[in-house]
């Protein structure tokens, strides 16, 4: 069958110094690889020599995490020569490999390539110029390490101690074309002990050997040992590396504990195991074939569980509480399977059943119970954790739930990311565990670290999974706990880190229980929900998914529990209150899905539940009256007979009555002109009998008005007639002054009396004119505002004067008929609904830093006075503002 093929590798375009060409010849945890040299030129060649003459199967390559050679070739060559310029290679094929964007140049890539059968005895890579990123700056390329599979032509070696008989059979397994030992994987071998990888294949021939013989109870105990010893192999692999980078700190305290740690853990696994017995280095051991009965069964897992390997390990060496509260790395590759903090090769169950197994094993942990001496009960009115606290196991004999094999296939994410020991505490029966548990993910996700190996998005959904199980736990102060560190995880660790769609699918994994909570009759727990809800709901990345006003926005029925339906009702109404009222459909805070939850609140049967969903139309009603006014009865006496009906439509009454005070007040000028012998004015003057009209350029406009206010004759001055609200009109002398404070019909404010002293003060706030100037061209400022002003224009659709600038707005929001029209996605302007598609097919977006003139869809320059030279500048004037080309007329009273 292919096997591993052993190599070394003789040369290399260049090489880095501290990364040599010799690393590739060596598998293991420690292993650094080859780096080429900084700036190097391309395409970088590497020459393997193989140790034998083989027919290449198969070749892997574990690239560098961000020094990634964009593709690789692959030569051979038949011939040996130790001059490589003289070889004549012969083109196998080549592979690409991955940028490692989607994993932020945190993971590794290890290929597989199969290659056509080829016999070779060297091996030529070419490494073509690197993906381009920000961590390599020198722009290198880097090769963790290299596997050759193949098949040798040349018979191997007899395993010893094997009889010809067997040696048939045994050619015909390993001789097996179709099948490569997974124990030649490149996997296996980088994360593996290599002590440990010597032994696993010593035992995978001896396994073979049994089966011929047929020894399959010895065969079924190499199996097992097997597996297990790959897993602990694994953890010894990350304690070398451990104790390598210790040494490379100059830690040597730390290196000499994980010594320690890496050479009892492998004492205790060798001795639990019996490798020497299964092993049979002596010869054959008849123990080996024994098979196990129940009763010895149930007593060997009992002494391989993790409860009574940590008594012994705990009465046999005092010292060994230290050594075991070293964490181990708790991020490693996702190829070497899941960490675990305890012995891998411990069997799993619950406690329970070990315990009903192993009759003097469950005595002595009952005795364990029985002999703790209590404390006092006067202890328990005032300080009730503590007596809890007091009475639990002490803790050099406290144990710990181990997870079965359900659970740790349930849990396989977390246990990736934290580690067995934050998971098993997750999953403990005793509250001060989960505690303990739930403190310690705080700590992994406050010290977050984006250089670990493990991406945000891995790290959010494995911390969600465990908020979700301790969420609900019946224990107060383990849900208390819970609801903290799910709002650090939102506030803290998600933004600028977690993508939207984890955050999402974050959110839909913990609202629903915190949802189901939020109707609890416990008032600190229905409190302690909404809080964590609403803080939710206030962070950025949360709030522009819009996950939560949806769901809570959704219509209430009357078989929804009062508690849950009031839960829901609160949250919303303080929404609105936080957020406000949104125009985005998706948002879940529309007037339309408001006004439809608050209607289905007022149905339900719970006064408390009517209340607030009345409060929520009101907030509505304010916005959008008519959308609200649609979704209850209509207002007559039949309905006002309903209390709640009543009082509802006398809080839209009042509003209404307000609505309609701030109307009149912004249209006062137009609806109350003052009269002159008893004949009203109209908002656009009439002009006098005894008036002459003079038609006058506005150029020459200053110089007239200057020439009638300077008359020095000892006859009476002509005077321009003024408009002011509240106050006659009549004749009035040239140096008689007069303040106006009146506002436009659309709500248009001019320059309040206070701001008015002087001549030289008085100008219209829109174009900035002075009011002597205004005065030779039209009757009163209103008129000026109603007619002339070029900064103003008159709304077709409901005759208020509004800005230019602000017409949008006003057709979108304030109009009567703003049903009738929708903002462009594209240039953002007021379009027609019906005219909405052909807009879209003509319409161009507005640049970034501009603005668009809604009368002639030209874009301006967003300055502080794009508005006024667009309208009142020298050139290129608006040609849609029929107020810029108004002929302007100066009127004079005679």
């Amino acid at each position: 069958m292919p096997r591993k093929i052993c190599f070394n590798a003789v040369s290399a375009t260049s090489e880095d110094p501290k990364y040599r060409l010799i690393e590739l010849n060596s598998h293991g945890p420690t292993v650094k690889g080859w780096q080429s040299g900084k700036n190097c030129e391309y395409p970088q060649e590497i020459i393997l020599q193989l140790e034998r003459k083989c027919v290449l199967e198969k070749i892997q390559i574990l690239a560098h995490q961000f020094m990634i050679p964009s593709k690789m070739e692959f030569y051979s060559s038949n011939h040996l020569s130790t001059d490589p310029k003289t070889i004549k290679w012969e083109y196998i094929g080549y592979v690409t490999l991955s940028n490692n964007e989607s994993t932020e140049f945190k993971s590794r890539e290890l290929k597989y390539a199969n290659v056509p059968k080829t016999e070779a005895s060297m091996i030529k890579l070419n490494l073509c110029e690197n993906h381009k990123n920000n961590l390599n700056a020198y722009n290198q390329v880097s090769i963790i390490a290299i596997n050759i599979i193949g098949s040798n032509l040349q018979a191997e070696p007899d395993p010893p101690s094997v009889t010809d008989g067997q040696l048939s059979k045994l050619n015909d397994i390993i001789n097996n074309p179709e099948y490569i030992s997974p124990y030649d994987d490149l996997a296996f071998e980088m994360y593996v002990a290599p002590d440990i990888q010597k032994i696993i294949r010593d035992m995978e021939i001896k396994k073979y050997l049994a089966v011929i013989s047929e020894r399959f109870e010895y065969a079924r105990k190499l199996k097992h040992a097997m597996l297990r010893l790959k897993t602990a192999g694994e953890k010894l692999g990350k304690y070398e590396l451990e104790k390598k980078h210790a040494i490379e700190k100059e830690d040597y305290e730390k290196a000499s504990s994980k010594k320690a740690q890496l050479e009892q853990f492998r004492a205790e696994v060798f001795e639990e195991l019996g490798i020497e017995d299964l092993l049979e280095v002596n010869g054959i051991c008849p123990k080996n074939d024994e098979s196990v009965d129940t009763s010895s069964a149930a007593e060997n897992k009992n002494l391989l569980s993790p409860t009574m390997v940590r008594f012994d390990r705990r009465s046999s060496s005092p010292n060994q509480h230290q050594l075991n509260s070293a964490s181990p790395l708790r991020h490693p590759s996702p190829k070497t399977g899941s960490p675990c903090t305890g012995s891998p090769i411990m069997s799993r169950g619950s406690l329970r059943r070990r315990n009903k197994s192993a009759g003097a094993i469950a005595k002595s942990t009952y005795e364990m119970y029985e002999e703790k001496p209590l404390p006092a009960l006067r202890h328990f009115s005032s300080q009730t954790n503590e007596f809890l606290r007091e009475c639990q196991v002490d803790p050099e004999h406290k144990t710990s739930s181990k997870l079965t094999e359900r659970e740790k296939k349930q849990a396989s994410l977390p246990i990736l990311v934290f580690g067995c020991d934050i998971v098993e505490k997750f999953y403990s029966k005793h509250y001060l565990d989960k505690e303990e548990g739930l403190n310690k993910l705080k700590e992994e996700l406050i010290s977050y670290d984006n250089t670990k190996m493990h991406t945000a998005n891995k790290t959010a959904r494995a911390a969600v999974f465990l908020l979700h199980r301790a969420l609900r736990d019946k224990v107060f102060t383990v849900y208390n706990l819970a609801n903290e560190v799910i709002r650090l995880f939102f506030v803290q660790f998600v933004p600028g880190r977690v993508l939207p769609a984890e955050v999402s699918r974050s959110v839909d994994k913990l609202l629903p229980e915190l949802l189901t909570k939020s109707g609890d009759t416990s008032a600190r727990i229905h409190h302690m929900a909404v809080h964590t809800i609403l803080t939710m709901a206030d962070v950025k990345a949360v709030r522009d998914l819009h996950i939560i006003p949806v769901h809570l926005s959704r219509q209430v029925s009357s078989s929804t529990h009062p508690r849950l339906a009031l839960s829901r009702a609160e949250m919303v109404e303080q929404l609105i209150l936080n957020h406000g009222i949104s125009t985005d459909k998706q948002s879940g805070l529309t007037c339309r899905t408001l006004s439809e939850f608050g209607a289905s609140g007022l149905h339900h049967p719970a006064e408390a539940v009517r209340k607030v969903s009345e409060r929520i139309l009101v907030l509505v009603y304010k916005v959008n009256p008519r959308m609200v006014r649609k979704q209850l009865p209509p207002d007559d006496d039949i309905t006002r007979r309903n209390l709640l009906y009543r009082q509802l439509f006398h809080e839209f009454d009042t509003i209404d009555m307000q609505r309609k005070r701030e109307l009149l007040e912004r249209n006062r000028v137009i609806q109350q002109y003052p009269a002159v012998n008893g004949e009203c004015f109209s908002p656009e003057p009439k002009e006098p009998k005894n008036e002459i009209s003079k038609c006058i350029s506005t150029g020459n406009i200053e110089h007239i008005a200057n020439n009638f206010s300077n008359n020095d004759n000892g006859k009476q001055n002509f005077s321009i007639s003024k408009s002011q609200s509240g106050s006659n009109i009549g004749p009035t002398n040239g140096d008689k002054r007069h303040d106006t404070g009146s506002r436009s019909a659309s709500g248009v404010s001019s320059p309040s009396n206070n701001s008015q002293k002087t001549d030289s003060e008085r100008h219209c706030i829109f174009c900035n004119q002075s009011e002597k100037v205004i005065l030779l061209m039209c009757n009163s400022m209103n008129s000026h505002y109603w007619r002339y002003c070029p900064m103003l224009v008159r709304c077709k659709h409901c005759s208020q004067v509004v800005e230019v600038a602000t017409l949008t707005e006003h057709l979108l929001m304030e109009c009567e008929k703003n049903d009738l029209f929708m903002q462009c996605s594209q240039c953002t302007e007021a379009v027609r609904k019906e005219d909405n598609q052909s807009h879209l097919l003509e319409c161009n977006d507005v640049p970034e830093g501009y603005t668009r003139c809604p009368l002639c869809h030209k874009n301006l320059e967003s300055t502080e006075l794009c508005w006024k030279n667009h309208f009142m500048g020298t050139s290129n004037l608006c040609q849609k503002n029929t107020r810029v080309k108004n002929v302007k007329q100066v009127k004079i009273q005679v």
